[in-house]
């Protein structure tokens, strides 16, 4: 019955762990893509597209995690 206790006990933590982790990762990639600011010289340049690609890869990245930390938490 105590072992039974223990693996709740680890699944809890475990669950609470991922949850906070991809909650914080989320934030983190919203943040930053919310306080990128193109100037004029940054996008004549042409690097709009490079940060385009940036920001795509980021979300992609993000939901990827987030999704993971899910199938991770539904299988604890």
């Amino acid at each position: 019955m105590t072992d039974r206790f223990d693996h709740l006990a680890v699944q809890g933590t475990c669950r609470s762990l991922l949850q906070h982790h991809s909650s914080k990762a989320s934030i983190l990639w919203r943040s930053a893509f919310l306080m990128v600011q193109l100037s004029q010289p940054y996008i004549a340049t042409g690097k709009t597209i490079a940060l385009t690609i940036h920001t795509f890869v980021g979300r992609v990245m993000s939901l990827l995690f987030s999704t993971l930390s899910r199938f991770a938490i539904a299988f604890l």
